[in-house]
């Protein structure tokens, strides 16, 4: 890599070398030329002298013309002689990304030099040093390819929820009235890139193609209705041997109650009198119905769950499921009410 390195450096100046060879062949033609004219002049003017030898008027008008064409060439000299500075050409060394290249120049700016060397620079490049400097030796110079774009994105807008009372529904219900729906944005980006890497992104303009749509959702302000109390048990006849048929039935009743009453009693037990309870145990309601139990009951036809459904709902739900299983359903509370 460094035999690489070295060999094209060599090369580079090589060329250099070149050009200022060139140019100084330019210049020592054009010293050359001036001396030559210069010498060219002298002779003249020493031949015009020595073509007057005798006194006459035609002789008084030829000295009069003799120096006239040596005051001109002298004062031709002069100017001449004024050439005594020669500006010598400047190596100018640009680099672009991974471009470089170096090449004389007699320019006097950077912004000059670059387009004598044919480099293509645009308003928005940046070059450093300044286009208006002025070279007074060997330069480097940086140039750095600024470009603009634009793109575009497209994204998501949320939608909001809303939650809207509802006197109809039972309190702790929900229900959903419009699912809702995202909107969408489009972006368009300017883009700034310096040697094609991205250095800068602002928002040029936005545009909504499609407003969102509120999700909203109806929220039960209706209050449950009380629980009945249980009825008051008929008393036994008193009998010396065996109970009367009246007694008989009341003893039937009271070991297969299915008054609101009991189910009061059994959500008591069950969850401390909370219809609307959820506690995240699998088990939901008054009743702590499972959600296969208030499934296979229908208790879905008045709430996807039991605590979303009202306490009467839930009574008429386990009447359902005690006529099909009994009071095993709720096996500990159903035993501690005397109910099994």
């Amino acid at each position: 890599m460094a035999r690489v390195r070295t060999r094209t450096t060599t090369r580079r100046f090589a060329v250099v070398i070149a050009q200022v060879a060139a140019l100084a062949l330019v210049v020592g033609g054009l010293v050359a030329f001036v001396a030559t004219q210069r010498g060219a002049e002298l002779s003249a003017a020493a031949a015009g002298g020595h073509s007057t030898t005798t006194v006459s008027d035609s002789s008084v008008e030829g000295e009069s013309s003799a120096a006239a064409d040596l005051s001109s060439s002298v004062l031709n000299l002069d100017r001449a002689s004024e050439v005594t500075a020669v500006e010598l050409p400047k190596v100018v060394t640009v680099t672009s990304g991974g471009y470089e290249r170096s090449f004389a120049t007699v320019a006097g700016t950077i912004g000059e030099a670059l387009s004598d060397g044919q480099v293509d620079v645009d308003d928005n490049d940046k070059v450093s040093p300044s286009r208006d400097t002025k070279i007074t030796e060997d330069v480097d110079v940086t140039v750095q390819r600024v470009e603009t774009s634009t793109t575009t994105t497209t994204e998501d807008v949320p939608f909001e929820t809303i939650e809207v009372e509802d006197d109809d529904l039972a309190e702790g219900r929900t229900t959903v009235l419009d699912e809702g729906r995202a909107g969408q944005k489009n972006t368009t980006w300017t883009i700034t890139t310096v040697d094609g890497q991205e250095t800068d992104r602002e928002v040029a303009s936005t545009e909504i193609v499609r407003e969102p749509v509120d999700r909203r959702i109806a929220v039960g302000t209706q209050e449950p209705t009380p629980a009945e109390e249980p009825a008051a048990e008929p008393e036994q006849a008193e009998s010396s041997s065996e109970p009367s048929e009246s007694s008989s039935q009341s003893s039937t009743q009271s070991s297969t109650p299915s008054g609101s009453g009991v189910w009061q009693s059994l959500a008591q037990c069950e969850s401390g009198g909370n219809w609307s309870i959820n506690t995240g145990n699998g088990y939901y309601g008054g009743l702590q119905f499972s959600a296969s139990s208030w499934a296979g009951a229908g208790g879905t036809q008045y709430a996807p769950l039991p605590h979303q459904a009202t306490p009467a709902e839930q009574v008429a739900t386990a009447e359902v499921l005690r006529a099909n299983g009994g009071w095993g359903h709720w096996p500990a509370c159903s035993a501690s009410l005397g109910l099994r």
